[in-house]
């Protein structure tokens, strides 16, 4: 079964939705047997599916910011800003928490 141009457009709309699982059961079935037959909507939904599995460490570091400015730091440590990539990259290796 080939996909067509317009129901790919249709899935890549939602796919970040199904990713993070806030479809409807109906909705998010539909685009599971399309990610069963088309490669390229199947790719994009591993790299966000990858991105997704970095949130919650990052929003729980993140969260921790001002409780490690109260454990005697007189001067706030000025977080290194650094890109969603080379955030990625450093913690990709990072043990999961």
């Amino acid at each position: 079964m080939f996909s067509t141009p317009q129901e790919c457009h249709t899935v890549r709309e939602r796919l970040a939705d199904y990713t993070l699982g806030a479809l409807v059961s109906e909705e998010a079935d539909a685009i599971t047997s399309h990610l069963a037959t088309c490669a390229a909507c199947r790719d994009e939904h591993y790299c966000l599916a990858a991105v997704s599995a970095h949130l919650a460490p990052l929003r729980n570091a993140l969260a921790d910011q001002p409780r490690r400015r109260t454990l005697g730091r007189r001067h706030p440590v000025r977080p290194t800003r650094l890109t969603l990539a080379q955030w990625v990259t450093k913690n990709a290796w990072a043990p999961a928490s």
